[in-house]
């Protein structure tokens, strides 16, 4: 096949030594193609011509098609990518260098005691991260009143900040870590683009200047088949190159250097394995360069949590049969069975009760953490006539188990096993909620099952082994399989930070378990709130600007950093930790106020929620009445959609 090294020889025209944007630089051909750059010296492979696939690769990043690894064609809507950094031009110590880090194991920390590889990316690349994110929103600072990519710029740098987030607090499967680790560089060279342009790049737009400026050699440019475009990149400085078929090739283009195809050789293109077996990541696109493609490289990844992770134990114990066979015996029960057993009293129209509130009242003992007066006044007179319920809306089961099976079990060994099966499904569980959660939830009776081991073995076709099996089409097999109860169990497994041995759980200390219940009561209240609000404000959640807006008002409700996930930080230790739990209003104030203003767009919220209350001072009555609105609009819109008593917040106790 002809090259330009055999078409093209060096070249100059009589008197006019000039380059100028049709001339070359460097030449190269591929296939009938004529590729052509007027100020860089060599020519990337171009992979612009075919429809092509968008698939994650083993890096987490999109291969030869990813714009934030290889020049792409032009694109109006996206004009700032040509301003994406190269790799090449930004090494260690320069803080951008993060941007092309790939996590490998060692950098994948798993708390001690896990029963399954769920952690998190190691500290010293999560500083990393946010030592760069906190360079870009320095210069970011200098440049938010130039009047271009405001809209842009406020979205990235609230994604990118919401992504350092995840990596630091969020527990993830190493799979999982891979592709938001990529998502967040591709975030940060994205913002980092952005700067460039409305620094340098916009300015010399507006002002094309009379002679070309130098090719800024950090940036990544692009390929373009249109001539002005061409022309306009060469004099701004931009690193271009320009596709044209030979006859429209002038015999008189000054060339300077014929060359070969610059190939991306450093560029993983092989799929995401496991343990030497293909788990490829999920197509997300197939198409032509284009707008499209810019798009859906930028998507935000939502997880892919139907594969099972990798055990931290080598191989299968005795009391771990394999998932294979697990899956062979539930097809012996039929999907219409399981389904009877999800619709009971947690998935139906609630059923009236002859006791009145008992139906509601939770057993009076000293492990479960109370109810906040305003929450538990508001629940009171709430109006629970079953006809308000409308079902089929949001998924009225929990999304963690429900803290009084804990409290209610009076067996010291079953009590243990709970325990046990819960602490060891736990980090797993959490990530699966918060990265991607499953279209619905266990009832409280399918908890108690899980809770209470439940067998891979092939299963009878009773109601009591459909309900089981229910239980193992939502929570899927790598879960169940951690319920093995005592049998194979450590003598010590890890909550929190803190190290709690087995042989206690029969016992457990009054502390641990008021500490365990106010968690589950605090993760159910988050989550459901969440799912409470993606429904009722669903408008909200339409556009990746408004989605990333209303995640920070949401996460803003409760303290800390970490969102909506609690999982390896320590158990608060002061007061200013507890948010709308705190006795003290004057801490819990800011984070109410937060909450109403979330309240406010849901239909039919009380006006008053729309702003924010103050403390006067002279009893605070004003503001106790505002709160007091929230809570019983909430727990009311709660029931409504629930059809059961919602989780709420409760009461914490410091040791």
């Amino acid at each position: 096949m002809a090259t330009a090294l055999t078409r093209f020889q060096p070249y100059t025209r009589p008197d006019d030594a000039n380059l100028t944007s049709l001339d070359a630089l460097a030449v190269a051909c591929q296939g009938s193609m004529i590729i052509t750059s007027p100020n860089m010296d060599f020519v990337p492979e171009p992979h612009i011509f075919e429809d092509e696939e968008l698939r994650a690769r083993a890096d987490g990043r999109f291969g030869l098609v990813d714009c934030f690894q290889w020049p792409q064609s032009y694109n109006k809507e996206y004009d700032y990518a040509v301003c994406i950094p190269r790799k090449d031009r930004f090494p260690f110590p320069n803080p951008l260098h993060i941007a092309w880090y790939t996590p490998t194991s060692a950098d994948f920390v798993i708390p001690a005691g896990s029963s399954f590889a769920v952690g998190q990316l190691h500290e010293s690349k999560v500083k990393d991260f946010e030592h760069l994110f906190q360079t870009l929103q320095g210069r970011h600072h200098h440049l938010q009143n130039r009047p271009i990519c405001r809209g842009l710029m406020r979205v990235l740098m609230r994604l990118a900040r919401h992504e350092v987030t995840r990596l630091r607090h969020h527990p993830l499967v190493f799979r999982d870590l891979v592709v938001f680790v990529s998502q967040l560089q591709r975030t940060l060279l994205d913002i980092h683009a952005a700067l460039e342009y409305i620094e340098i790049l916009y300015p010399l737009l507006t002002n094309v200047p009379s002679t070309p400026v130098r090719a800024n050699p950090n940036w990544m440019g692009c390929f373009t088949n249109n001539t002005q475009i061409c022309e306009v990149l060469y004099f701004t400085g931009v690193p271009v190159w320009l596709v044209r078929r030979e006859e429209f090739i002038s015999p008189t283009m000054n060339i300077v250097r014929p060359v070969r195809l610059t190939f991306p050789d450093d560029i993983v293109k092989a799929m995401y394995t496991e343990n030497g077996v293909a788990k490829p990541f999920p197509s997300i696109y197939r198409g032509p360069c284009g707008a499209l493609r810019h798009f859906h490289i930028r998507r935000p990844y939502h997880g892919n949590l139907t594969e099972t992770p990798t055990p931290t134990t080598a191989g299968s114990s005795s009391s771990h049969p394999s998932s294979s066979g697990g899956k062979q015996s539930s097809r012996k029960q039929t999907k219409s069975a399981r389904e009877r057993v999800t619709a009971g009293p947690s998935r139906a129209s609630p059923q009236r009760s002859t006791s009145g509130e008992s139906k509601w009242e939770e057993p009076d003992l000293p492990e479960i953490p109370k109810v906040l007066g305003l929450f538990l006044s508001a629940w009171k007179i709430a109006d629970k006539d079953p006809q308000r319920v409308k079902p089929g809306r949001i998924d009225p089961g929990y999304r963690f188990p429900k803290p009084t099976l804990f409290a209610n079990v009076t067996s010291p060994e079953r009590k243990k096993t709970y325990l046990l099966n819960w602490l060891a499904a736990r980090p797993l569980w959490i990530s699966r909620v918060d990265v991607r959660p499953p279209p619905k939830f266990p009832s409280p009776q399918m908890w108690r099952d899980f809770l209470n081991t439940i067998s891979t073995e092939q299963l009878s076709s009773t109601r009591s082994a459909a309900s089981k099996m229910a239980v193992r089409d939502i929570l899927e097999d790598d879960i169940v399989h951690l319920t093995r109860g005592s049998a194979g169990a450590p003598e010590t497994i890890t909550w929190r930070g803190m190290e709690v041995k087995v042989a206690s759980l029969s016992d457990p200390p009054l502390q641990l378990m008021r500490s365990l219940l106010w968690e589950l009561y605090e993760l159910n209240f988050r989550y459901e709130l969440l799912a409470l609000d993606r429904v009722l404000a669903a408008n909200l959640w339409s556009s990746d600007e408004s989605r990333i807006g209303r995640q920070t008002l949401l996460y803003s409700i409760f303290p800390g950093e970490s969102g909506l996930v609690m999982w390896s930080e320590s158990l608060p230790q002061e007061v200013q930790q507890l948010g709308m739990c705190a006795p003290d209003v004057k801490v819990s104030l800011p984070y109410f106020n937060n909450f109403c203003e979330l309240l406010s767009t849901w239909p039919g919220a009380p006006t008053r929620l729309r702003t924010p209350t103050e403390l006067d001072g002279r009893g605070n009555s004003l503001a106790y009445e505002h709160i007091f609105i929230a809570c019983q609009f909430y727990v009311q819109t709660a029931y409504d959609y629930l059809g059961r008593q919602p989780s709420l917040p409760r009461s914490f106790t410091f040791v």
